[in-house]
């Protein structure tokens, strides 16, 4: 199934704002999965039919999703009383493409800040932080690390990952403060603009510590292990009727 990325993001910060109130051990988290992309779909206008929807989830998880449609139109109207009816979000790839031409960068740098941008969503800051701080961070790390030789998701470490992990937020700060670095020219660039911008520099750095802590989980994490303790879950409280 394809589908705007920026859906995609709503549905995942649906997810957040859901569990924020209602335990995962209560629910069946595929089913509110399922829900929120279909919910986010609409709200983004690429709106996909329930029964595609069902079908597809279906397709994943068998076992854990029921082809009555209704179930999800139910969860929709929970889902929806959950977050108060307040369902737009704001995101920051709106802000990332916006200084693009401002700042300026290269497309590798967008690249590699859409990426990042992407990833935050597998944690709670966008839940903590607004969306300008999130793009600022994102093209940050892109423009100080450099986007060549960066993949996270390949085997081991990344090159970014490592070198964020190695000094966390004061990395960045060492890396802005060199004038005779690499890509000097660039970087005393963004920071005459981040001075007069007024960013809140230090929530940038939290933002990107948080980055370092998950990638260090990523190294450990178990995508197997993982779904197989959601299946015990979803079926030793029969959530999955």
């Amino acid at each position: 199934m394809s589908t705007r990325q920026q859906a995609l993001a709503t549905a995942q910060v649906y997810l957040k704002r859901f569990y924020i109130k209602n335990e995962i051990r209560q629910t069946n988290p595929y089913l509110v999965l399922s829900t929120a992309f279909y919910l986010a779909c609409k709200m983004e206008e690429c709106p996909q039919h329930i029964r595609f929807v069902v079908n597809e989830a279906r397709s994943f998880w068998p076992e854990f999703m029921s082809s009555d449609v209704s179930k999800l139109g139910e969860c929709e109207f929970a889902l929806i009383s959950e977050m108060n009816s307040q369902l737009i979000i704001h995101h920051p790839y709106r802000t990332l493409t916006e200084l693009q031409p401002e700042l300026p960068l290269s497309s590798d740098e967008v690249a590699l800040a859409w990426s990042i941008i992407n990833d935050h969503y597998l944690t709670d800051l966008p839940l903590l932080y607004p969306p300008h701080v999130i793009a600022v961070m994102a093209i940050i790390i892109a423009v100080v690390f450099k986007p060549s030789q960066t993949s996270f998701h390949g085997p081991g470490p990344s090159s970014l990952a490592g070198a964020m992990r190695e000094g966390g937020g004061m990395s960045i700060l060492a890396a802005l403060g060199d004038k005779n670095g690499a890509g000097a020219e660039r970087i005393q660039r963004l920071i005459g603009w981040l001075a007069e911008s007024e960013v809140d520099i230090r929530a940038v750095i939290e933002c990107t510590q948080e980055l370092v802590s998950l990638y260090e989980v990523w190294e450990q994490y178990s995508e197997k292990h993982c779904k197989e303790l959601i299946g015990r879950m979803v079926k030793g409280k029969s959530l999955d009727k």
